[in-house]
């Protein structure tokens, strides 16, 4: 059984669509979790509307305390399911899935399963369609607008950039298994279950879109188009913002070592303190540490920007 994790707050506008969308999905052997961070509209109340509809299908867990952050739901939620569960896929409260979402990555989890063993963490995730507050399409792939290389999943790869989205994400019961505690802090958490499955089992990718990534103005994160002159010269203008992605990233690659460190690669151990060596460099020995690790961004803009923001 696929157990999906949902982690709500105030999504009280979109989160319909959202629930009729699993409701709706070709594979049906699924069970939802939802967590609701003490929400101040009217969310939990259809969520409670559609759990005495689908109690077979449905369950929903409401915060005492706020946990202030997406990532910190998720993780809660996370952390709180039961280990036996086979696989989990994440799930946002504010997009819609395509009906064959869960059947393309369940049957791309199964293929790798059968390649690698079932005691491999695998983590399987996919293209999506980018949309606007109404649904019209605004990009056929994410990957492209956003300018991602979802086969960058080495770790030298995924320590500088997050080639993973969250929403799409299915995990098996070995990564899930691997998942212990929160972390103090880190940039996200599809992030840091990036990390762990890059270090000790494998990632795998669909191009297929399987849903609807949708673009308001209550996006915690949101897609921008890469490419674009507004992108890059929101980066420009925002100095202080790319400053702390950064300080947030080499804090992630701390905490994760220390967390790992007894059971990381020597050569795993060597390219997470090459990184973490970066910040105490000069401007030109963190030019030459970048090269010497290739510790590249997946565009040559990108990575020369990283050059002279880190």
């Amino acid at each position: 059984m696929i157990y999906i994790a949902m982690a709500t707050y105030n999504g009280e506008k979109f989160i319909k669509q959202q629930l009729d969308s699993i409701l709706n999905q070709t594979y049906k052997d699924w069970y939802l979790y939802v967590s609701d961070d003490c929400s101040t509209d009217n969310t939990l109340t259809i969520l409670k509307e559609y759990q005495s509809l689908y109690p077979e299908k449905i369950k929903v867990i409401s915060n005492d305390i706020p946990s202030k952050s997406a990532e910190n739901n998720f993780f809660n939620l996370i952390l709180s399911l039961d280990k036996n569960c086979d696989y989990v896929a994440l799930c946002d409260q504010d997009d819609v899935w395509l009906e064959n979402k869960l059947e393309l990555t369940f049957n791309k989890m199964c293929e790798l399963e059968n390649k690698y063993g079932k005691e491999k963490p695998i983590l399987v995730h996919t293209d999506l369609k980018v949309v606007d507050e109404n649904l019209n399409v605004l990009s056929n792939s994410f990957f492209e607008f956003q300018n991602i290389s979802p086969e960058r999943t080495l770790l030298r790869n995924l320590l500088i950039q997050n080639n993973i989205t969250g929403c799409t994400t299915m995990i098996n019961n070995s990564l899930l298994n691997l998942i212990n505690s929160k972390p103090k802090e880190c940039t996200m958490h599809d992030w840091w279950i990036g990390l762990i499955a890059c270090c000790f089992g494998y990632i795998g990718y669909i191009k297929t879109p399987t849903m609807l990534y949708r673009q308001h103005s209550n996006n915690q994160v949101g897609a921008k188009d890469a490419k674009s002159v507004e992108f890059i010269s929101h980066k420009l203008k925002n100095r202080a913002i790319v400053k702390e992605n950064y300080r947030k990233m080499f804090v992630q690659a701390n905490l994760f070592l220390d967390e790992f460190k007894n059971n990381l690669s020597d050569e795993q151990k060597e390219v997470l303190n090459a990184y973490l060596k970066i910040p105490k460099l000069n401007r030109f020995g963190k030019i030459r540490q970048i090269i010497k690790y290739k510790f590249y961004k997946n565009s040559f803009m990108r990575t020369f920007g990283q050059f002279f923001t880190i």
